[in-house]
């Protein structure tokens, strides 16, 4: 490859970025038009019965408008599909005017939110009840944009260094690594490897990590290693829970010193447990930020004198000098918060964040080692927003699981959806990457297929793990379904046909639902606690469907896609495709049946239909694995 060639590829991932964003847009528009409100209210999509509790002023003096909804007892909170940085759009009452505004969630968490508005408002606050509707975020995209102008033309020598090495253009290079001791005792060979690896490496290494393999475990300890011996770290992710991963266990000593940690981002997006490692939750604690509470609780009280009425009204030159005041301690206490804030990332150890959060508003150093989990769920600009930060990246990924997720197919197939890790993977030299291989989650016959079909035979279960069954946990009762741990429900010759959900535009098949519905209600009165059981689906419409169906605390029932990363004692998985001809939709990607049922520790329950899945030669195969390791029922058993 050329260095004309380099900007090419640069270029043209600029332009695949550009399309991508206008199909994000234009599902939201469409959404938007023609889903009815309470089907997009269950998507995340809109939140409905708003009032507004009042206005103040945001972040760089735009009005930011409070609004909150009463608990009714919602399986999903008002707002589990927002979050702060999300474009919406407030519609309010009728016969107000304006009759709504656009504007950026400020703040947002289960049940409240703040919006900042750049338009007008309405001169008296609405009293009737408003809506918001999510019309997505552009922050990301513009810094995807600036990260790929920056790495294609960059002079800085670590830029130049890493785009180099990347397209083939100059060798990545390793150097022997000498003893040290391990802060987790417990790592096997591979991981040490990997680890051993990862530090030696001058410009990049690459931590192959397949289901259960404890691909984060071996990061953590790459993190640390790398902190004692002086490095500033910048630990990064695509998802907000992956970057909790990682935090949990940085924030746990392991028998050494606590690091100095900081999560960047929201805390309304960090598990609440773990809200206390947040910049925003250590800035509160600094001792200076007594001063910011103090001018905060002024500018409150001036606020309460200039909304007085009547009597009590304050006079034009006194209201003219609290507006000022006000106005003055807002900008004072949000610049000492600010500096407060650029302290403490500047002084961490080690900085997390996601990928899109990654923000030069608290980070104005760099780093020495930049890590990205869940490198192969990344799409390549969304990457180099944190690849700039530092001269050696550690990538860790499985590109036998999903890729990020695209909402064009011109792009997609246009090369967006081809990530950094998986063109390293094809050119870096085996001594800069490593493959886990024991894993530590599912029986070994769960783990048996994908084994096979996606490494090459190589995965080992390890002891503690392989002959594992569901009637080994306390309270469950041994049976059919608790003491197996694959079986395949059959649903061919029972006319359960799928069927198109116009609204949604996804797949949904009844008779599968309801037959899920009965396994579950097997396994519950077998003695599984709900939460530690999953109801798994590829399709939208039948999540919808299925949730309808089963209303069942602590029972989590979602998509494939969207349970990627995680792992239940046990899985129900509805494949949903039955049809006369064959056609198996986007269960082509057979990453996606890896992740489906690599998700279960000891048990994975398949619910489809044989005589349509066997068109393809992956389900013929995956058949004919379960004649031979597992169990093939009828679903006229049931």
């Amino acid at each position: 490859m050329t260095d004309d060639s380099v900007l090419e590829h640069f270029d043209r991932l600029r332009a695949l970025l550009e399309i991508e964003r206008r199909a994000e847009v234009e599902e939201n528009r469409r959404q938007l038009e023609r889903l009815p409100l309470p089907v997009r209210e269950s998507l995340g999509k809109t939140v409905t019965r708003l009032s507004i509790d009042g206005i103040d002023q945001g972040m760089g003096g735009y009005p930011r408008i409070h609004l909150s909804r009463a608990p009714r007892g919602e399986a999903l909170a008002p707002f589990h599909g927002m979050n702060q940085g999300d474009n919406v759009r407030l519609t309010f009452p009728d016969g107000t005017q304006p009759a709504f505004v656009d504007g950026t969630l400020d703040q947002v968490d289960a049940y409240r939110c703040a919006a900042a508005v750049d338009m007008r408002l309405p001169e008296a606050i609405p009293s009737g009840r408003c809506v918001i509707d999510l019309l997505g975020s552009d922050a990301t995209h513009r810094r995807m944009l600036k990260a790929l102008h920056q790495a294609a033309r960059s002079t800085q020598p670590e830029h130049a260094r890493l785009r180099a090495v990347f397209h083939g253009l100059e060798p990545a290079t390793i150097r022997p690594g000498g003893k040290f001791g391990w802060f987790n005792a417990g790592l096997n060979q591979w991981q040490q490897n990997a680890v051993s690896g990862a530090l030696a490496a001058d410009d990049c290494y690459l931590v192959h990590g397949p289901p259960g393999t404890g691909k984060t475990t071996v990061l953590v300890e790459i993190v640390r290693q790398a902190a004692a011996r002086g490095l500033r770290v910048l630990a990064t992710a695509p998802s907000n829970i992956a970057v909790d991963n990682m935090l949990e266990k940085l924030m746990d000593p392991q028998g050494g010193d606590a690091l100095r940690v900081v999560r960047l981002g929201h805390p309304a997006r960090t598990l609440e447990s773990l809200r206390h490692g947040t910049l925003r939750a250590q800035a509160a604690e600094d001792e200076q930020f007594l001063q910011v509470q103090e001018m905060d609780a002024w500018r409150e009280r001036l606020q309460k004198k200039l909304a007085r009425q009547g009597g009590r009204a304050l006079s034009g030159d006194d209201k003219i000098f609290a507006r000022r005041e006000a106005q003055r301690l807002w900008k004072e206490a949000r610049k000492l918060e600010l500096a407060i804030s650029r302290r403490l990332a500047a002084s961490a150890q080690v900085v997390l964040s996601t990928h899109g959060g990654i923000s030069p508003t608290y980070l104005r150093g760099g780093f020495d080692l930049v890590v990205l989990d869940e490198a192969s769920q990344a799409t390549e600009p969304l990457s180099w927003i944190a690849l700039l930060k530092g001269p050696k990246a550690v990538f860790a990924g499985d590109s036998c699981q999903l890729p990020p997720t695209l909402y064009s197919r011109e792009a997609a197939e246009g090369g967006l959806s081809i990530t950094l890790f998986e063109r390293l993977q094809k050119t870096l030299r085996g001594d800069l990457q490593t493959m886990l291989r024991v894993q530590y989650r599912m029986h070994e016959t769960i783990m048996g297929f994908s084994s096979k079909e996606f490494y090459g035979g190589k995965l080992i279960a390890d002891d503690s793990v392989k002959a594992h069954l569901l009637d080994e946990l306390e309270g469950v009762s041994p049976g059919d379904f608790t003491s197996k741990p694959l079986i395949f429900i059959d649903t061919a010759g029972t006319g359960w046909e799928e069927t198109l959900n116009e609204l949604l535009q996804s797949r949904e098949n009844e008779g599968e639902a309801g037959l899920t519905l009965k396994i579950v209600s097997i396994l519950i009165e077998a003695g599984i606690p709900p939460a530690k059981l999953a109801v798994l689906t590829p399709y939208m419409a039948q999540v919808k469907r299925l949730k309808a169906a089963l209303s069942v605390p602590g029972l989590e029932i979602g998509t494939v896609d969207g349970f990627q990363g995680r792992e239940k004692e046990a899985t129900v998985l509805s494949l949903v495709r039955s049809n006369e001809k064959g056609e198996v939709g986007f269960l082509s990607d057979t990453r996606r049946m890896n992740v489906a049922v690599t998700r279960a520790r000891r048990l994975s329950v398949v619910i489809g239909d044989s005589v349509t899945i066997s068109n393809h030669p992956f389900y013929r195969d995956f058949l004919d694995y379960i004649a031979a390791h597992a169990e093939h029922r009828s679903a006229y058993e049931f």
